[in-house]
């Protein structure tokens, strides 16, 4: 299991197509998603209202705004890979 934050915002054309993204490799990569809406909570909003959508993952690695499919797989076989070791 993969453990992944997913920030988003409601009405976000990039979370939208990055939840899709998220979804299409859930099953493959095991993956844990915590999804967290940057609106809920002041902080949170301040932190990231400008990235969205951000995934992190639970190594420390960090995507956002326009993500791109090819980095996040790579990161996500690494990680899957060390856990298989």
């Amino acid at each position: 299991m993969i453990n992944v934050r997913f920030y988003y915002k409601e009405g976000c054309s990039l979370c939208i197509a990055a939840e899709e993204m998220l979804n299409g490799l859930e099953e493959k990569y095991q993956l844990d998603i915590e999804k967290i809406d940057i609106t809920s909570d002041d902080e949170i909003y301040e932190l990231y209202r400008y990235d969205v959508p951000v995934i992190e993952l639970e190594d420390g690695s960090v995507f956002h705004g326009r993500i791109k499919r090819k980095e996040i797989l790579q990161r996500l076989n690494e990680l899957k890979n060390k856990k298989t070791d």
